[in-house]
C-alpha cells in the first residue's frame, strides 16, 4: 500500500516538473492574450490564459491555441517562455457609415459551439444564421438557420434524461444581444475600464485593447467576478460554474464606443462541475461558443437567404474558420 502511494505521488511530482508557465502575447504587440483556449493532442480543452497571458504546459506535449482575435497555432511545448499569436486575418466588406440611417443592420453569423464531458466530445454544433437589427430601438430579429449538429452516443459519459434537461445540455445556438459585452460593461456601476484595464470593484477582471492600427478592440473579461462561482440545485443536482470568460472583438475605426453594429466576433468559454447527492455521479463540463460576423449590410427591408444561400454560406465559412485537427477527428471517429 505504501508502495502504491509512493508511486502516485512520485508520477505527480513528475508530471510537475515537467510543467512551465508560458506566457502568450501578441506577436506585434508583445502584450499578453488573455483568455485563450488551449486544447491537448486529443482536442480537449485543458485550460484558458489568465489576465497575464500565463497558462501552464507540460514539456514535449503538443498543444492548439485558439483565440478569436488570433490565428490558431498548433505547438509542441518546449524551453519557450513565450508563445506568440498573431493577429487574426479575416476581413468584412466595407460599408458606408451614413447608411444606418436605414431600417435594419443584416448580418450573417458563421457559429461553432462544442461541449466536453469528463474530456469526451459530446455535442457539436456549428453553422450560418442571419440577424435583422432594428437601428433604432435595437431590438433583434432572428433570420433562417443552416447547421450541422453532433450528439455523440457514447453510454459512458450519458446521464439520465432529466439530468440532461437541467444540466448537461448546454450548448447554444448563437443569439445577438441588444447590448454588447463593451455596453455592459460600462453600464455596470461596478465596473470600469483604466489604461486597458477592466475592473470590478477594484480588482482586475479582464483588459481592452485597441489594436496598433485602430481598426480593432479587444474586450475580454472574467463574467463571473466578483462571485467566483455560481452554484444552483435542481432535483437532488448540484450544478457548479467555476470559469466563465468572455471576449469580443469589435471594429473600432468606425466609432469611438463600439456597439452591436461593430461587433466583429464573440467567444464565451464556461466550466461547470455537475454531482448528485444520492448518485455515484460526478460531471466536469466544458462548453466554448464562438461567433464570427461574417457579412453585414444596411437596409429598408427583412427578406430572409434562401436555404441555398446559406448553404452557399455555410460551406464557404466552413473553409474559413476550420476545425481544430484533433476535433475534426473526434467527430469523424465518433460518427
Amino acid at each position: 500500500m505504501k508502495k502504491t502511494i509512493f508511486t502516485i505521488l512520485l508520477t505527480f511530482i513528475s508530471v510537475e516538473m515537467l510543467a512551465q508557465q508560458v506566457m502568450l502575447a501578441d506577436s506585434i504587440t508583445k502584450n499578453p492574450v488573455c483568455y485563450a483556449t488551449v486544447y491537448d493532442a486529443n482536442g480537449t480543452v485543458i485550460g484558458r490564459s489568465d489576465m497575464g497571458g500565463y497558462i501552464k504546459l507540460q514539456k514535449g506535449f503538443e498543444y492548439n491555441i485558439s483565440h478569436i482575435g488570433y490565428e490558431p497555432r498548433n505547438i509542441i511545448c518546449n524551453n519557450d517562455s513565450i508563445i506568440f499569436l498573431s493577429p487574426s486575418s479575416y476581413k468584412l466588406s466595407e460599408v458606408n457609415i451614413t447608411a444606418r440611417k436605414k431600417k435594419y443592420y443584416h448580418c450573417k453569423v458563421f457559429f461553432r459551439s462544442i461541449e466536453h464531458v469528463d474530456s469526451c466530445l459530446k455535442y457539436y454544433i456549428d453553422g450560418i444564421r442571419e440577424f435583422y437589427i432594428d437601428t433604432k430601438s435595437k431590438k433583434v430579429h432572428c433570420g433562417n438557420i443552416e447547421m450541422y449538429y453532433f450528439m455523440s452516443k457514447r453510454k459512458d459519459i450519458a446521464q439520465k434524461k432529466r439530468s440532461m434537461m437541467i444540466s448537461d445540455r448546454y450548448m447554444a445556438l448563437p443569439f445577438l444581444d441588444k447590448n454588447t459585452l463593451y455596453e455592459e460593461t460600462m453600464r455596470d456601476k461596478k465596473r470600469n475600464i483604466e489604461s486597458g484595464i477592466v475592473y470590478a470593484d477594484s480588482i482586475s477582471i479582464g483588459s481592452c485593447k485597441v489594436r496598433s492600427d485602430n481598426s480593432e478592440m479587444l474586450l475580454s473579461i472574467d463574467a463571473l467576478w466578483p462571485k467566483n462561482s455560481l452554484v444552483t440545485n435542481l432535483f437532488g443536482y448540484t450544478q457548479v460554474l467555476s470559469k466563465y470568460n468572455k471576449t469580443e472583438l469589435y471594429r473600432y475605426n468606425d466609432f469611438d464606443a463600439p456597439s452591436v453594429f461593430n461587433l466583429k466576433s464573440s467567444n464565451s468559454y464556461r466550466h461547470l462541475t455537475l454531482t448528485h447527492k444520492k448518485e455515484n455521479l460526478v460531471r466536469d463540463i466544458d462548453v466554448e461558443d464562438v461567433f464570427y460576423v461574417v457579412e453585414y449590410e444596411y437596409t429598408d427591408t427583412k427578406e430572409s437567404s434562401s436555404p441555398e444561400l446559406l448553404q452557399e454560406d455555410y460551406e464557404k465559412y466552413s473553409v474559413l474558420f476550420p476545425l481544430t485537427e484533433r476535433i475534426a477527428e473526434q467527430l469523424v471517429r465518433e460518427e
